[in-house]
């Protein structure tokens, strides 16, 4: 159940609704502005208490639009999954205007125990129509602990233009990417499950990472589907995307 909501400006939450047949209750995040210009600062707090189960998207891409005089905009995500109960965060991609000047921080506190599913997807510029990210910045951190101990830590910057976006050794022009981290699924079978595609898939300590890349984040999304499915049936949920 969601049990308690708060929101403050234009964020809201909509009501839980229960898809799955353990009751676990998908909330959508709903942020009618769609998009951040400079100076915005968008902020989410989550807890999914002992024998919480819940899945949390948002309604579409979030944005982040071309900077005025190269000030940030942020969007930080915060969330704390208690022993005994599971989280999926799964919002659809950021897309990263050219010349913005973005920061995404997302930071989640995995007690021992619970039970996480958690993705990144990242578009830079428009590939629709043809834009690309030739201005600006993005700061990226994406960060997992348990307690004092950290579990997946991760920080990046990319700067318009750069070099790395187009060379074979770096993006190789793909403007989308993304990354998947789990708690459950066997490796071979998430190996499987994105055979054929620009990804790859790691075990890290307690986490499997599954890392993609492609044209849009649409497509980066749907490989990331594939290794979700296989992290629902070692969980024993059935494969219903989210949204």
């Amino acid at each position: 159940r969601l049990r308690s909501a708060t929101h403050h400006g234009p964020l809201r939450v909509q009501r839980a609704f229960h898809p799955e047949p353990d009751g676990t209750a998908h909330v959508v995040l709903l942020h009618p502005p769609a998009g951040l210009v400079s100076g915005d600062r968008l902020d989410v707090d989550v807890v999914v208490e002992g024998g919480g189960r819940a899945l949390v998207t948002t309604t579409g891409a979030g944005k982040a639009y071309r900077a005025a005089a190269g000030r940030e905009a942020t969007s930080s995500s915060r969330a704390r999954v208690a022993a005994g109960s599971a989280l999926e965060w799964v919002p659809q991609e950021s897309v990263v205007f050219d010349g913005a000047h973005a920061r995404l921080e997302t930071s989640i506190e995995l007690e021992e125990g619970g039970a996480l599913l958690a993705w990144e997807v990242i578009c830079l510029g428009r590939p629709a129509c043809g834009e690309r990210f030739t201005r600006g910045a993005l700061w990226s951190h994406l960060a997992i602990t348990q307690g004092d101990r950290p579990l997946f830590v991760e920080r990046g910057q990319i700067v318009g233009g750069d070099p790395a976006l187009g060379a074979p050794w770096g993006l190789g022009g793909r403007p989308a990417f993304g990354t998947m981290l789990a708690s459950a699924g066997g490796v071979d079978d998430l190996r499987a499950a994105v055979d054929g595609c620009v990804a790859a898939v790691t075990r890290f300590g307690e986490l499997r990472v599954v890392r993609a890349a492609g044209r849009d984040g649409s497509e980066v999304r749907a490989i990331l589907e594939r290794a979700r499915h296989v992290v629902h049936d070692a969980w024993g949920r059935p494969r219903l995307d989210p949204g």
